[in-house]
This record gives C-alpha cells, sequence and structure tokens, in this order.
C-alpha cells in the first residue's frame, strides 16, 4: 500500500531508515507530549494519593499487554526486579496495565508470584487501568516512580519514554528500534543490551532485552538517584530534552 501513497509519514527515526532501507522515500515528525499536563510533581505527595510506600525505591511499568510473549518486556523487567530485590528489599515496582486480556496478556502477577516477588508488585485496579485512566493519572503515576522501566523487545517509538522524562523521572530502554533516541545515555536514563533476537511470524525480528543487561542499568539507576544532586541534575536534564525535542506545541508550530 506504501506504493500508493501520496505522503509517506513517520515518526522516529529508526522508521525512516527502516522505510528508506525498503525503498521509500518519507517525511520524519516526532510525537510529542503536552509539556504542561507531563510536569514534575511531588513525589510523595502522588506516592500517598496512590496509596505506594513513601520510603521505597519504585520502578514502575505503564503499557499495554496483550501478547505473551510481552512486547513491552514484563517478563524481563520481572526477573532484573527479583535480582534488584535480593540486594535492595527496600525495592518495589508498579504496573499499570490491563491484567485479564482474553486476547492472551503476559500473566504478570502469576509469574511475580513464581518469582516470590508478588509482595512487592503494586497494580492499578484491573477496571481503573482499562477504563478509568486518563493521561492526568498517567502523569500522577508517573510522579510516584523514582525510574520508570521501559525494555520492549520491539517499539515504533514509545510515548511513555518522553512522557515520563518531561515528569523529571528517568528511563531504562532497550537498544532497539526506537528507544535509544528518545533518552540521552547517562543523563536522562539508560539503556540496556538486547538478547538474542527472536523471529516472529510476521516477518521480522524483536529483541528481548538482556535480563543481565537490564538488572545492572537498574542498579547503575538506583545508585545514581540515591544521590539528591545527582537525581536533581537528572530530572532536569529529561525535563529540558523533552522541552527541546519533544514539545507538542513547538513540532506543531514547526510542521
Amino acid at each position: 500500500n506504501l506504493q500508493f501513497a501520496h505522503k509517506i509519514l513517520t515518526f522516529s527515526k529508526f522508521g525512516q531508515r527502516a522505510l528508506e532501507n525498503e525503498g521509500f522515500t518519507s517525511t520524519m515528525i516526532y510525537e510529542g507530549t503536552d509539556l504542561e499536563m507531563f510536569k514534575p510533581m511531588d513525589k510523595m505527595a502522588m506516592r500517598k494519593e496512590l496509596g505506594l510506600p513513601e520510603d521505597a525505591f519504585i520502578f514502575g511499568m505503564i503499557g499495554a499487554n496483550k501478547e505473551n510473549p510481552p512486547r513491552k518486556g514484563y517478563q524481563e523487567a520481572l526477573e532484573a526486579f527479583r535480582r534488584f530485590y535480593d540486594n535492595h528489599p527496600e525495592a518495589a515496582i508498579m504496573f499499570h496495565t490491563q491484567q485479564i486480556n482474553p486476547g492472551g496478556g503476559f500473566p504478570i502477577l502469576d509469574y511475580a508470584r513464581h518469582l516470590k516477588v508478588n509482595h512487592r508488585c503494586f497494580m492499578v485496579d484491573q477496571y481503573a487501568a482499562s477504563f478509568k485512566s486518563d493521561s492526568k493519572q498517567i502523569a500522577k503515576e508517573i510522579n510516584a516512580f523514582d525510574v520508570q522501566l521501559h525494555p520492549s523487545m520491539t517499539e515504533g517509538f514509545g510515548l511513555l519514554i518522553i512522557e515520563s522524562q518531561a515528569c523529571g523521572v528517568p528511563v531504562i530502554v532497550n537498544r532497539c528500534h526506537s528507544q535509544p533516541e528518545l533518552v540521552i545515555e547517562g543523563k536522562t536514563g539508560e539503556i540496556c543490551e538486547t538478547s538474542k533476537p527472536h523471529w516472529r511470524s510476521a516477518g521480522g525480528f524483536t529483541y528481548p532485552a538482556d535480563v543481565h543487561s537490564l538488572h545492572d542499568k537498574m542498579e547503575v539507576m538506583y545508585r545514581k538517584m540515591k544521590d539528591p544532586k545527582i537525581a536533581a541534575k537528572i530530572a532536569t536534564n529529561a525535563r529540558q530534552h523533552v522541552m527541546d525535542n519533544f514539545n507538542i506545541d513547538t513540532l506543531v508550530e514547526k510542521e
């Protein structure tokens, strides 16, 4: 169908390169986010409102859950969290996603029980996650996190990556597809390595995160975020990065 398109648009440099490799010219316009909605808020106030422990080091994952193996990397994230928790019993992880999916989503809580970390997992209510959440609520949840986990095995863009940084929250992404171009490694987040790629029936590869590498990056972010001066600098860098590159108002005016 691309052969008959009047104009082809893509929203990441990765997507533009992938099209070029197949002989198609496209115009690249980044996705953006609302910096008035996604902005830094009081972390302890957000945790209190959401019923999260104020003294925990909290990783967060927000995203769809409609495949198994899970495209968003829930299995790898839980396995890395299991290792992290062994060294840091104050750690917790929060998921905002659909837990009951007739289409075959990944059983996050069941796997957390298998790994014996379910008591450190916080889940958004199933009904609320599916039907009663909007961007304002998502912004509150992001602000309750210390670090956002986003180790997707395939990602055309990754809106939560820039939304999190807009809130001053660093992100750990997977080194595949568009994700590395959305963070500044070492300044606004970290990039974990991939493991063996999987060939899928759709005719392409997916790239699961390497659990060892993901765990290492979680440890790196923990050390950084435990230092108030470094944490403040990361928050400033993350917010500025989105202001410079992914401000939806600026993008509209530019394009």
